[in-house]
């Protein structure tokens, strides 16, 4: 039996030697997580302690005892404050050491007691430390680690309830006063610590790679919360151009409408400043267009606007979208015909609404010649609401029909008394459309006029899409 005892040790040494060579190399390497090398430290005292068990027969006997179970419960507090320095922010308490000096001392009063009474007060010390180090690994797990936590926990469990029934069996054999099997008992608890070594390795591997993953989760949402700040400024952004375009947009459209009505409209061209007045008069108007599609664009852009669409009093909208455009109009003498109500009952936006056929009207008096006139009718058709601008004006040909939605092209369009236009209200007012769960669609040709359809839902479709009941 003894020489069997000094091959498992043997082996037992060669196992705790190894993981103490590769969990060292893993820690050079940068596998490493906090509280890491305090696991190797505890690996080297397991290789120490078996070192102190194979000690030469010369040696006193109490000195193989204290520092080799010493060695194995030093072990165990090594763990144990790893495991407590990797899972947990507040540090670990100091004050557990002072049961280093409480082990030996008790190692050295046992060194004069019989065997089963070493045995036991070993077992003790193993049974707290293993199943202390086993609960910190345990303790509220995130569901996302629970396996490897467990696996990483196996062995210290193990051991600690292996220590658990040995303190037991011993218990019971010192109070029945008998000798016991205690040699047996030795076998099969030396047997299963290399079996649990392995897997002490294990949780080496096991702790760095959760360590990793965590790294990646807090530079992930490190990542995320930039991009939140990000969305927040760009958000800001374009709120900060919806207000400068709202608050501007009123008076610079007012005067340009009062520069074009009551001072250009009543000079006649041979007066000296005539043509002062009327670059004055473009340069406003100018200015109000864009300002108008800043408006536009800035109110499509807020990624949390979302249009309150209620039933749309279309008779009202049109008056307001005629008013914005009236002094250009009435300038180029062309008159704007609405078809008569009743209107189909339609959905959307009222502003959004308001700001697209505002749009719509202006591109329909810029590019009709004078004396001319647009015409805007509302029908029902296919279950929504269509609204059609059209003009007798210059039209489009096929091939700049075909680039009008595309931001990417860049195009420069004179009215017919050389108004400037570059296509981006035409970009806007559709994806404010969609956003209304409407389209906008365009007929025209080169020298016939143009005809823009603006779709919105229909209050019933939208009932019958959301039934009631």
């Amino acid at each position: 039996m003894s020489s069997l005892m000094i091959n498992l040790q043997t082996v037992l040494f060669l196992c705790y030697i190894t993981n103490l060579i590769l969990s060292l190399l893993l820690a050079f390497s940068g596998r490493s997580f906090p509280g890491a090398w305090l696991w190797v430290l505890g690996q080297g005292l397991l290789a120490a302690g078996t070192i102190c068990d194979a000690l030469p027969p010369g040696v006193p006997g109490w000195v193989p005892l204290v520092l080799g179970n010493g060695a194995y419960v030093a072990a165990c507090l090594a763990y144990s404050h790893s495991v407590w320095k990797f899972r947990f922010r507040p540090r670990f308490p100091r004050s557990l050491y002072i049961f280093v000096p409480l082990e030996l001392l008790s190692f050295v009063w046992a060194s004069g007691q019989p065997y089963l009474v070493r045995a036991l007060v070993f077992s003790s010390w193993m049974t707290l430390g293993s199943l202390f180090t086993a609960g910190l690994l345990l303790w509220r797990v995130n569901r996302h680690y629970r396996l490897s936590n467990c696996l990483t926990a196996f062995p210290f469990l193990a051991l600690g309830m292996a220590s658990l029934v040995r303190v037991m069996l011993l218990s019971l054999f010192i109070h029945e006063q008998g000798a016991g099997p205690v040699g047996e008992s030795n076998v099969w608890f030396v047997t299963g610590a290399i079996l649990l070594s392995t897997i002490t390795l294990f949780g080496y591997v096991m702790m760095s790679v959760i360590h990793s993953e965590q790294v990646l989760e807090q530079k992930d949402e490190k990542i995320e919360a930039q991009n939140c700040k990000l969305t927040e400024a760009a958000r800001a952004k374009d709120l900060f151009f919806a207000i400068i375009a709202h608050d501007l947009r009123g008076p610079i459209g007012g005067a340009a409408r009062y520069v074009r009505k009551h001072l250009v409209g009543k000079m006649s061209e041979h007066e000296p400043r005539y043509a002062e007045v009327k670059i004055l008069a473009s340069s406003l108007e100018k200015t109000n267009e864009f300002l108008e599609k800043l408006l536009l664009w800035s109110r499509s852009q807020l990624q949390d606007w979302v249009p309150h669409q209620v039933p749309l009093p279309l008779e009202e909208i049109f008056e307001q979208s005629i008013s914005l455009i009236r002094s250009h109009a009435d300038f180029k003498e062309i008159s704007i015909l609405v078809s008569p109500p009743p209107y189909p009952a339609a959905l959307g936006d009222r502003e959004s609404v308001r700001l697209i056929l505002g749009n719509l009207l202006s591109n329909a008096v810029k590019f009709s010649h004078k004396s001319g006139a647009v015409r805007v009718q509302v029908r029902e058709e296919s279950s929504q609401c269509r609204i059609t601008v059209e003009d007798q004006g210059v039209g489009i040909d096929q091939a700049t029909l075909g680039r009008l939605f595309r931001i990417e092209d860049k195009l420069t369009t004179l009215g017919t008394l050389e108004e400037q236009g570059n296509g981006l209200g035409l970009i806007l007012v559709r994806s404010l459309a969609e956003r209304n769960g409407g389209r906008i669609t365009i007929e025209s040709e080169r020298g016939t006029g143009t005809r823009v359809h603006l779709w919105l839902p229909s209050v019933a479709l939208s009932r019958q899409s959301h039934p009631t009941g």
